[in-house]
């Protein structure tokens, strides 16, 4: 049986909100889906959540890490789907977007396909996260909890492990500079609970600073960020004229 797509969960101790990252998976696991988690050494009753979930998880390994995405990379060795996606242990799937994605997972021909993602603060406002590829030269505009990429170029690019919290974003912007496919759908695939690491940003915008430098050169990246001021100062003064 071909796997269609392996869904790879990072945690380390997330005993209080890993079971309902678990039950969002049941809803959608089915044949052609393979569960992986891979857990940094969990103490507080995470593995054993783990191990109760049944036949839900097919590949499980706990042990330490070096960070996230040292872990994530490890989750990248163990999967076999053609696709996959990182949902993490804080995090939800939203099954209603899944009969929309399926067909497209299964035709195999997009290297990115990226739904939408509905971010939820600590304060409950809500805020749907769209993918816009191009937007990539400037920050992150890729919500990687209901994006799915193709595991043979993932496999290929890693993520970087020198980096605590933004080497997603120098993932996705290096397949868009390296001319990969991206396709957006208009459903929402995942539910993503705003806080933790990647709250953090102000290191946040120091790495992504630091990736687009990296990526696009010194002539190209001060190019771009003149070009976002002045767009953001037309967009300030139209939004001024309309009040």
């Amino acid at each position: 049986m071909e796997i269609v797509l392996s869904i790879v969960t990072v945690v380390k101790n997330t005993h209080l909100t890993l079971g309902r990252t678990l039950s969002s998976v049941l809803s959608v696991k089915r044949l052609g889906i393979e569960y992986i988690i891979v857990d940094g050494g969990s103490t507080d009753g995470t593995v054993d959540l783990i191990i109760n979930s049944g036949k839900l998880v097919d590949k499980f390994i706990s042990e330490p890490d070096s960070g996230i995405y040292n872990a994530m990379n490890k989750g990248i060795d163990l999967a076999t789907g053609k696709y996959i996606l990182f949902i993490n242990g804080d995090d939800e799937i939203v099954p209603d977007g899944f009969p929309i994605v399926w067909p497209l997972l299964k035709d195999g021909k997009n290297d990115v396909v990226s739904g939408r993602t509905l971010a939820v603060d600590p304060e409950n406002l809500h805020v749907n996260l769209i993918a816009n590829p191009w937007q990539l030269y400037f920050f992150n505009s890729i919500p990687h909890p209901s994006t799915f990429v193709l595991t043979e170029l993932i496999k290929k690019y890693r993520f970087r492990e020198d980096l605590r919290i933004a080497s997603d974003y120098d993932l996705f912007l290096r397949l868009f500079l390296d001319g990969h496919h991206f396709i957006k759908i208009n459903a929402t695939t995942a539910l993503h609970h705003r806080g933790g690491a990647s709250a953090n940003s102000e290191l946040s915008i120091l790495e992504m600073d630091q990736i687009r430098l990296n990526r696009l050169g010194s002539l190209r990246y001060r190019l771009l960020n003149f070009l976002w001021k002045i767009y953001r100062i037309f967009k300030l003064s139209f939004r001024s004229l309309q009040r």
